[in-house]
């Protein structure tokens, strides 16, 4: 082989990753939107931008409710994608794809960065061929590994890849700075431009992108330990440290340790204790490592709300096993600093990348798009490994053979996830299958049964209720199946059970109503309004309790919601306009900012005749929204008004009698 071909054949064997990567997930996008992506995506209506111009596009970036920076930049990509290439689903995943290639080939250059940094200052010795290949196997790894599927093939999870996408690139601008700077030329310029304009970028994808600095970090500790061109400490990299890591965690700490409500008071809405959720988190991170180094397509899925629960460390074992793996990891991962660094920074690494999600945070505990860019360290540390195999006659076999069994395993096992994921019924089947004691993947399951069934494939019927029935003793804390099977018990024409109520009455009762609960309450209601079996007072009883319930009254934003949804109940199926506007103005003053609760509130206003106050919630609303972008919402409004108000005083003169 000619030489220059034999040296850029790596870069050509990585775009051969790239194909297969495509190959792969092609099956995949055919799918649908699922789960969160129905309320971020589909009824945002803020997203539908009518053209692209300055104010629009201000109300599409910050028209998301997630996270604490609402995450713009996302929201700005979906808005774009929506505005371009429509609503379905199909564009949305082919640009997920293509975020998730960018993603790769910056694995693959932050991975030939920091192997070069390695080899020039802490192991000369590492062979050319190392730091050539190993870069092309991390990464093609990387892009094929199961686990990194659903932040490509479930749209909503774009956030985390766009974060992913900054948070790399932040990276290799660190990595050339510090090259730069220890080869005695200027590099902090990139390392502040990768933490200050990438690093932006990221956080305000989704607020993963926060950990670009603990990453940072761990690149310091392992390859350049803080040293400058002439070997002594380098102040002004400690100093960047010293304001982007040590600081933030201490006035993190001493916020949580004056205010422990910010972290606890999360926990009310939980159906387990911060206790709990540390102790599980250690039996979930073992789990991730797990499904990183043998993944199983039967472990894998949208869902992992089947994982019980931590007691103690001894309810389960499996606990204090886990807690003792995790801490003889990081104790190795330090103690190797010196021999084995990259195995180090790559254990490191990985236990940075879940600093925020897995630890003390009251989220839901466990997904696996969490482990997209926190995987890549594990990946490196093993390859690493296999790399310097001491076997002799058979370490060019193992180096060569166990990359192509593991690319093989890992492209095999997420074509058949794709191929899952390519038809909504299949994928609710297969999640179904795999997590028997997931409430949410029998839920999914006994939905599309009972969606089948009413579409006229009645052969379905009895897999539904079977599914709704099991999902509802899965998870004594959620209504949601008791709603579902009611209501297509119900238009099945069949007998609804009394005892279906009453076990919704005591969980409305006795757990914390979360936004499922809220969603089955809305659902409730509509199916009153049109009559379908459920009665006023049933629907009273479940207003009445789900007001009555402590969890909701500390938590202004549920509650309203939950006085919105009462409200539009009050008006459609009772007929009371009146009611229905102090719930309404309720809503408005638990949540001034959100417009929707505000635009109801002026929409009833104009119906009730009150057309002054209509006009002041309007300027208010104008007021509350400071990101701008709903012009054409106010106009709209705005002429409503002038219309209803023209009507009302045209047909007032008409019914004025005649002097004289």
């Amino acid at each position: 082989m000619d030489p220059t071909d034999r040296k850029h054949l790596p870069v050509w064997l990585f775009a051969a990753s790239c194909l297969l990567t495509i190959v792969i997930y092609l099956p995949g996008l055919t799918g649908d939107y699922m789960f969160d992506d129905m309320p971020n995506l589909i009824y945002n209506k803020q997203l539908d931008l009518e053209s692209i111009d300055l104010e629009s596009l201000q109300g599409a970036v910050f028209s998301s409710e997630s996270g604490m920076l609402l995450r713009p930049v996302s929201m700005l990509s979906f808005a774009l994608n929506r505005h371009f290439f429509g609503i379905a689903p199909y564009s949305h995943k082919v640009v997920n794809l293509i975020i998730h290639l960018l993603n790769g080939i910056g694995i693959f250059l932050l991975s030939r960065l920091l192997l070069r940094g390695y080899r020039q200052f802490r192991n000369p010795d590492l062979p050319e061929a190392a730091v050539a290949w190993l870069p092309v196997v991390v990464s093609a790894l990387w892009l094929v590994h199961p686990l990194n599927l659903t932040p490509t093939l479930y749209i909503v999870q774009r956030m985390t890849s766009l974060a992913t996408l900054f948070t790399i690139a932040g990276l290799c601008l660190y990595l050339l700075g510090r090259i730069r700077s220890l080869n005695g030329r200027q590099g902090l310029h990139l390392v502040l431009t990768g933490f200050f304009v990438f690093g932006g970028l990221a956080v305000f994808s989704k607020e993963s992108g926060s950990l670009l600095p603990l990453y940072m970090l761990v690149l310091e500790l392992t390859l350049f330990r803080f040293r400058s061109s002439q070997g002594d400490l380098d102040k002004a990299i400690i100093s960047f440290f010293v304001i982007t890591v040590a600081l933030p965690a201490c006035l993190l700490l001493s916020y949580v340790a004056l205010h422990p409500e910010y972290i606890t008071g999360g926990y009310n809405l939980r159906n387990f204790t911060l206790t709990e959720r540390v102790l599980t988190e250690a039996r979930v991170l073992v789990f991730y490592l797990k499904s990183i180094l043998m993944p199983s397509i039967t472990e894998l899925g949208l869902y992992h709300d089947d994982i019980p629960l931590s007691h103690g460390l001894l309810d389960p074992p499996a606990t204090l096993y886990s807690l003792l793996a995790l801490a003889g990891m990081l104790l190795g991962a330090f103690l190797l600093l010196g021999r084995q660094p990259l195995v180090s920074l790559g254990i490191l690494w990985f236990f940075a990348g879940h600093v925020l999600e897995s630890t003390v945070i009251p989220l839901e505990l466990a997904h696996e798009h969490r482990n997209y860019l926190a995987d890549y360290g594990i990946i490196l540390a093993v390859a690493c490994l296999v790399s310097q195999a001491p076997l002799r006659r058979l370490a060019p076999v193992i180096r060569v053979g166990a990359p192509c069994l593991f690319l093989l395993l890992f492209s095999y096992t997420t074509w058949l996830r794709a191929s899952q994921w390519s038809d909504v019924v299949n994928h609710a089947v297969y999640e179904a299958r795999h997590h028997p004691a997931s409430f949410r993947s029998v839920f999914s399951a006994g939905r599309i049964f009972a969606r089948l069934a009413l579409k006229g494939e009645p052969d379905f019927a009895p897999q539904a209720r079977e599914n709704l029935l099991r999902a509802a003793e899965l998870n004594p804390a959620e209504v949601m199946a008791y709603s579902a099977l009611i209501q297509f018990t119900y238009l099945m024409q069949q007998p609804v059970s009394p005892e279906w109520y009453e076990e919704i009455d005591h969980r409305l009762s006795s757990y914390p109503v979360s936004p499922s609960t809220l969603v089955s309450l809305r659902a409730f209601s509509r199916c009153a309004e049109i009559k379908c079996g459920v009665s006023e007072e049933r629907m009273e009883t479940m207003f009445r309790l789900v007001f009555a319930n402590e969890t909701l009254q500390s938590n202004h934003k549920r509650l309203a919601e939950a006085k919105t949804i009462y409200g539009y109940y009050t008006i459609n199926a009772r007929g009371n306009s009146r009611k229905a506007h102090e719930l309404f103005a309720r809503a408005v003053e638990l949540s001034p900012r959100n417009y929707q609760y505000r635009e109801n509130l002026i929409n009833l206003l104009i119906v009730l005749g009150e057309y002054n106050e209509a006009q002041q919630q309007l300027e208010l609303l104008k007021a509350s929204q400071t990101h701008g972008g709903n012009e054409t919402l106010y106009q709209m409004l705005q002429d409503e008004i002038n219309t209803a108000r023209k009507s009302h005083a045209a047909a007032a003169r008409h019914e004025l009698p005649e002097s004289g």
